[in-house]
């Protein structure tokens, strides 16, 4: 056996393994390898700054009307608000609603065209990991076990970063993100979160089972949970980024914009 017959063994066999949901989003990706509508080139850079600063001025007039109800039920109910609005996110790219084509990212923002529509589904996917990080830099800042009001320090900070992050990284790849289109896009962010999702999944030492912040905390590996976090948050900028770039959407929504 050649070693080319090898990879491609194993590869066959890692398929043969594979989840449902994954054969699935494999076969959307063969069906359809090419871009959907027009690609905004590296337009979308100019969109980071705002995208970015749309998230923290939404979370803080959120703040006004909920408090810090997002964490009040501990780490464990954090994770689940991330998965209940992943789940939203992957089932609505499974169909082909208003003919968009399955997980093509791209294509079911643009056919959603309500105020309230898909796009609000990938912000507060976006705003929640957000939250979860500014608390955890909270945490260590002041050294307590929580917060309270403290994560809004954060945020500022954690918008600046992700700009900045996107941006050296551009510098280096370019747009290959989006290169696949919008289902190769999607790709992407359904791997961030599938290993966030089995990162805690499991307990540890210092971190019970599906408890978001203790798993964050304990994490000491070189590519931890953390990087995961930042990297889904960073995808999810960028996807926004460029549907604002061909002009199919307004970043931001009225409640974020209230005064």
């Amino acid at each position: 056996m050649t070693g080319e017959d090898a990879q491609r063994k194993t590869l066959l066999e890692r398929l043969a393994a594979s989840d449902t949901a994954t054969l699935k989003r494999l076969a959307a990706l063969l069906d359809d390898a090419g871009e959907s509508g027009a690609d905004s080139g590296p337009s979308y850079l100019d969109h980071l700054r705002a995208v970015a600063d749309s998230d923290v001025r939404g979370l803080r007039n959120a703040e006004k009307s909920y408090g810090d109800s997002w964490k009040r039920r501990g780490g464990v109910d954090t994770f689940n608000m991330l998965a209940r609005k992943w789940d939203r996110v992957e089932k609505r790219l499974a169909t082909t609603g208003d003919g968009a084509s399955p997980y093509d990212i791209f294509e079911h923002i643009a056919a959603d065209t309500k105020s309230d529509g898909f796009i609000d589904d990938v912000r507060d996917l976006r705003r929640y990991l957000m939250l979860a990080e500014a608390e955890i830099a909270a945490r260590e800042a002041g050294n307590v076990e929580d917060s309270g009001r403290g994560y809004l320090d954060q945020l500022q900070p954690l918008a600046d970063g992700d700009v900045a992050n996107i941006e050296e990284k551009e510098r280096a790849y370019g747009s290959s993100w989006k290169r696949r289109g919008g289902i190769g896009a999607f790709m992407m962010l359904a791997r961030k979160f599938d290993r966030i999702e089995q990162r805690v999944s499991s307990e540890m030492p210092g971190a019970q089972k599906h408890n978001l912040f203790q798993h964050i905390v304990a994490d000491t590996r070189a590519e931890p949970l953390l990087d995961d976090i930042r990297d889904l948050r960073r995808y999810l900028i960028l996807v926004e980024a460029e549907m604002a770039a061909r002009d199919l959407i307004e970043i931001g929504t009225s409640r974020d914009n209230r005064s």
